[in-house]
């Protein structure tokens, strides 16, 4: 019978070693490699591909969390299922955020044994079980915060274009243009680079319009 094939991503050697040691010999459950970065966790999808990967939220860089490799994984590898195994317990904007990149299920640290029926039940099933509705719903809050107007700023953003040359382009100040980025920014409570927020936002697919506003 063909095990399950199963990368986990997790930069606390202490977990790492604990589910190697869980799943040792498991009878459908193969951990095949265990890897404590999204740099190894994509070399590793690359050479070795799995069914399942299991990823930590916090990965130790604060540019490279668990909920973005999670969000570039359903983009590269779609068929790729994505559980999220996390310590954190008090924050319902990263769990919802998860299911917004593409995970597949959501399990904290402490329910840990329940990852092999997690795990089956992600092969068995196409679709989880409330993974889509909540993946709607968080979609369709963070397509409520772009005007159209957002968009067309954003697009222009991901696509390398300067301040400066969108301000050309739309025939208004650098201020004008600053003024307009920092107001998406406060809408997403963005934190880091406008190009940052602009990739994620066509990576969550809210950058489908073209720029007259079609479909």
């Amino acid at each position: 019978m063909t095990k399950i094939k199963v990368l986990y991503v997790e930069d606390d050697p202490d977990w790492r070693e604990g589910l190697h040691s869980f799943f040792f010999g498991h009878e459908k459950i193969e951990l095949y490699a265990c890897v404590s970065s999204m740099e190894e966790c994509f070399v590793m999808l690359k050479n070795a591909p799995a069914d399942i990967v299991v990823m930590d939220i916090l990965l130790g860089d604060h540019k490279a969390t668990g909920l973005d490799a999670t969000l570039d994984i359903s983009v590269l590898y779609p068929d790729v299922k994505v559980i999220m195994l996390s310590s954190l317990d008090d924050s319902d904007e990263i769990f919802y955020e998860a299911f917004m990149n593409g995970a597949y299920d959501f399990l904290y640290k402490d329910e840990f044994e329940r990852l092999p029926e997690v795990i089956s039940a992600a092969m068995r099933n196409q679709r989880s079980k409330y993974g889509d509705r909540l993946r709607r719903m968080v979609y369709e809050k963070k397509n409520s915060l772009l005007s159209e107007g957002d968009r067309q700023l954003l697009l222009m953003i991901y696509e390398g274009k300067t301040q400066v040359q969108i301000s050309k382009e739309f025939h208004v100040s650098l201020a004008a243009v600053k003024k307009h980025v920092g107001r998406i920014m406060k809408k997403f409570n963005w934190e880091h680079s406008s190009s940052e927020l602009a990739n994620k936002c066509r990576k969550w697919g809210l950058l489908e319009r073209d720029r007259d506003g079609k479909e």
